[in-house]
């Protein structure tokens, strides 16, 4: 990547990036696996079947980014042991839920005002991914310290 890349974006970015648009097909799994099985379920309920499965996918999303951007990205500030690795996934997906609820808030918005359940699922996972990039390099991996 450093070869590739190094001069136009940060090495770690492209890496994080790369992690994450593997994270996007596990996320679209996921919710694809959730809405073929509840099937509309909870279509006259406040919150629908998309908006559990648009969350869902993005805590197994994030868990699955979390793994190997600490084994990859981060390879050389590496946390290890269960402690570690727990506190640093607990750090993770706290800076992450604001990009959680901003991808499920803009994904829900669309798919109400009539997109196609997976472009709008897509749509959420670019606005929340920039923010998450940011906060965690800062704040799991200590990045800017």
């Amino acid at each position: 990547y450093d070869k590739w890349l190094g001069r136009i974006i940060p090495t770690r970015f492209a890496l994080f990036g790369t992690i994450g648009a593997m994270g996007v097909l596990v996320h679209m799994a996921v919710l694809s696996a959730f809405l073929a099985t509840v099937g509309g379920s909870f279509r006259d309920h406040l919150i629908t079947d998309f908006e559990i499965g648009q969350t869902l996918a993005a805590l197994v999303a994030m868990s699955f980014n979390f793994v190997l951007n600490n084994s990859l990205t981060y390879a050389d500030q590496r946390l290890k042991g269960a402690g570690p690795l727990l506190r640093g996934w607990f750090k993770f997906a706290l800076t992450c839920s604001v990009g959680l609820l901003a991808n499920v808030g803009v994904a829900a918005v669309l798919v109400r005002m009539g997109m196609h359940t997976y472009p709008a699922a897509l749509s959420g996972i670019v606005v929340g991914s920039v923010w998450n990039y940011a906060l965690s390099s800062r704040f799991v991996w200590g990045r800017f310290k």
